[in-house]
């Protein structure tokens, strides 16, 4: 027999390097790893370590690369201020005095590992900030009047002090109006106390101060992982009848001030009428002394005149005069009967054409 060589023309697989491959394993392994025990926390988080369901160590505060165990997660929480807004309640002062009262409060989370044992959620945590901040509210409502809870300081009732009410009529400045006489709103209203150091003990402020201080000693209390930050009022309003009486009160001392106002007004209408009516009639005694004084200039050149024209030619001036008393005296309509020694009759016959002049 002879010999037959065959000949495999298939391509042959090239071999794979072990270093290729042990890398390839690696870049594996270390994707894993990464994945499972590395993450990150950024500026506005912290974190906590739990291991099957328990915390493991202090919270993660720091922002950027952490690691942990495989078998290990990650729960993250915020460490910026949370807004807490309450619904409005309703609170009753030293005094009596029922009020609307809404506040809002500002909140983060101290202890992000105490946080989780407790209550776990933002939301949980504003449920129970409900309950520790109204309560705190409403008692230290209670423990000032109402006008220490509204007001913030004396300067109203300084500036009051110092008021004035004028009027300024033509620029000229009248009698200043007096506004302690009108006003007896504000004279009724007591002085929030002030201490040794001209600190005051009392109003708006103080009792922000007291409601913080004392939801904050409710919060240590029960360790919730909690830090309160600040307390603001929102709104607060008087209830129905408080607020009927406040308006009833200050329609009486706007009205009050108003007529105030209106009796000055009258006063300085009275005494303008009275000037112009005094400006007035010597303004029209001038007018007549000068009307007078003209009249009886213009008279007085009258008669110069009638007496210069008698002088010039006596005889026609006093046909003149003779002829104006009968013009006067005659009308269109009139029938005269005269005699033939009537002064008329000669005058008449005198002043027909070709007559010869009387002696």
């Amino acid at each position: 027999m002879s010999n037959v060589i065959r000949i495999d023309r298939r391509p042959r697989r090239g071999n794979v390097s072990p270093a290729i491959i042990g890398l390839l394993v690696l870049i594996i392994v270390f994707g894993v790893l990464a994945k499972f025990c590395v993450y990150t926390v950024s500026e506005w988080e912290q974190a906590i370590i739990l291991q099957f369901g328990e915390v493991r160590g202090d919270p993660v505060t720091e922002a950027g690369l952490h690691f942990k165990m495989p078998y290990q997660t990650v729960e993250r929480f915020e460490r910026r201020l949370l807004r807490w807004d309450g619904s409005q309640t309703t609170a009753i002062t030293r005094d009596r005095r029922t009020v609307h009262i809404d506040v809002t409060a500002r909140w983060r989370i101290a202890d992000a590992r105490r946080f989780r044992e407790t209550i776990r959620s933002t939301d949980q945590a504003e449920r129970r900030l409900n309950g520790i901040l109204e309560g705190a509210v409403k008692d230290e409502i209670a423990k000032f009047n109402l006008y220490e809870v509204v007001r913030s300081s004396n300067r109203i009732l300084e500036a009051d002090e110092d008021m004035e009410l004028s009027f300024d009529i033509d620029d000229e400045e009248v009698d200043d109006i007096d506004a302690d006489a009108l006003r007896t709103l504000g004279s009724v209203l007591p002085r929030l106390a002030v201490g040794r150091d001209d600190e005051y003990e009392a109003g708006r402020p103080i009792v922000l101060q007291n409601m913080l201080t004392e939801a904050r000693r409710r919060l240590a209390q029960v360790n919730l992982g909690i830090e309160l930050e600040d307390i603001l009022v929102k709104q607060l309003s008087y209830i129905r009848e408080i607020e009927s009486n406040v308006y009833a009160q200050m329609n009486a001392e706007l009205q009050k001030i108003a007529a105030g106002f209106r009796s000055t007004g009258r006063q300085r209408a009275e005494q303008r009428l009275g000037e112009m009516e005094r400006e007035l009639a010597i303004i029209e005694s001038s007018a007549v002394e000068r009307a007078q004084r003209i009249r009886g200039q213009a008279e007085a050149d009258s008669t110069k005149i009638y007496a210069d024209a008698f002088n010039a030619d006596p005889d026609f001036f006093l046909l003149l005069r003779r002829l104006e008393v009968y013009e006067k005296a005659l009308g269109s309509n009139t029938r005269l009967i005269m005699g033939t020694d009537s002064p008329l009759y000669q005058l008449l016959k005198r002043l027909e054409p070709g007559s010869a002049p009387a002696e």
